[in-house]
């Protein structure tokens, strides 16, 4: 009986670490997709002053 709860307690801790890794991803996705929204609008804002300068 020793060694399923030391197999279950192992499994129950691999879980929460697993788990805890995805919302560290999740995070870290999220602030990528943002910082590319915000790197979209500068592009756009920097292209129509570029416009400006046309030879």
């Amino acid at each position: 009986m020793t060694n399923v709860r030391d197999i279950s307690e192992k499994n129950a801790a691999a879980s929460q670490e697993t788990s805890a890794a995805t919302e560290e991803q999740l995070a870290t996705m999220e602030e990528v997709s943002s910082s590319a929204g915000s790197l979209a609008k500068l592009a756009e804002e920097l292209q129509k002053v570029v416009s400006l300068f046309k030879l």
